[in-house]
């Protein structure tokens, strides 16, 4: 008998909302995040990520909604609890502690706790492990926020900004570790960033969340696909620019390039045409989606 693949959703979020204080931060979300997988959560600020990350992980009851895991609700639930981690972009709760005593918790709350790789990390990012939590920089915060959530060996876990304060260096040492431990230790993972252009590579698919809204939950390839840089003589594309297709568009000595979010039925006349047709990086793309639909919401709010 051939083995199965189960594709049933291990996390997934149905027509959430989250209300503070009647502020919405959180209207009507639903998707469904594949199983082992790396999911990239785009937004721009205050577009309700970092809210979504908390309902996910139950540490936030909804105002509305159903937020499952293997088809049961996250709250109450101890199987969510022992295979959710949600690493947060700053710990409050850890201040006082010091780094040998938060690993020594993890090990406590994690059933699944890899002692070893946790050790592994801290010698890699060089964590003093008798210094308390609210004494280290920005930058080995972030680092002991990456060592809980790759050693917890959770089915779900969940990392909002993982790298505030990480240089550059830093930055790609813990995206070549999460590529080579998803490989060996596939999960399903949520990421948050603003550092869209350097995680990309990461991104088995993207969500998008416009305020407080998921607009988009695609394949990122299939998400990529939809997006092209027109580029050619502004008279022949200027034609296209009043299309609603069209995200952004510059000219400049009588050469135009439009940003296309669709599909392009007519590639081939444009091609025949002179017009250069080029894919659209993700960061541009989202910066490009995100002006866009923030105008359409002002001139909705002007009407």
């Amino acid at each position: 008998m051939r083995d199965t693949i189960d594709t049933t959703p291990l996390l997934e979020c149905r027509h959430v909302s989250k209300q503070f204080s009647g502020t919405i931060a959180v209207k009507e979300a639903t998707a469904s995040f594949e199983r082992d997988a790396i999911h990239g959560l785009l937004g721009a600020n205050g577009a309700g990520k970092t809210t979504l990350l908390h309902l996910l992980s139950g540490q936030i009851f909804q105002t509305q909604g159903d937020i499952l895991y293997e088809g049961y609700p996250v709250h109450e639930n101890p199987q969510a609890v022992a295979n959710i981690c949600f690493v947060k972009s700053e710990e409050r709760s850890w201040m006082d502690y010091k780094v040998k005593h938060l690993m020594n918790f993890c090990s406590l709350l994690y059933p699944h706790w890899d002692e070893e790789f946790a050790n592994e990390l801290l010698r890699t990012f060089r964590l003093p492990l008798g210094r308390r939590y609210k004494n280290l920089s920005r930058g080995m915060q972030s680092l002991v926020g990456i060592v809980r959530g790759l050693a917890s060996r959770c089915q779900v876990t969940l990392f909002d900004e993982p790298t505030l304060g990480l240089d550059a260096d830093m930055r790609e040492t813990f995206y070549d570790l999460l590529i080579r431990d998803f490989s060996e230790n596939p999960r399903t993972i949520i990421l948050s960033t603003h550092l869209i252009d350097e995680s990309a590579k990461l991104f088995q698919y993207i969500t998008l969340i416009e305020q407080g809204t998921i607009t988009t939950h695609l394949e990122t390839e299939q998400f990529m696909e939809q997006a092209h840089y027109l580029q050619g003589n502004s008279s022949l594309l200027e034609r296209l620019s009043e299309d609603p297709h069209v995200l952004h568009q510059e000219s400049l000595a009588g050469t135009t390039r439009l940003v296309w979010w669709g599909d392009l039925d007519n590639r081939e006349q444009l091609i025949h045409q002179g017009i250069d047709i080029q894919p659209v990086p993700l960061q541009k793309l989202f910066v490009y989606l995100t002006r866009k639909r923030l105008k359409s919401s002002q001139s909705e709010d002007v009407i």
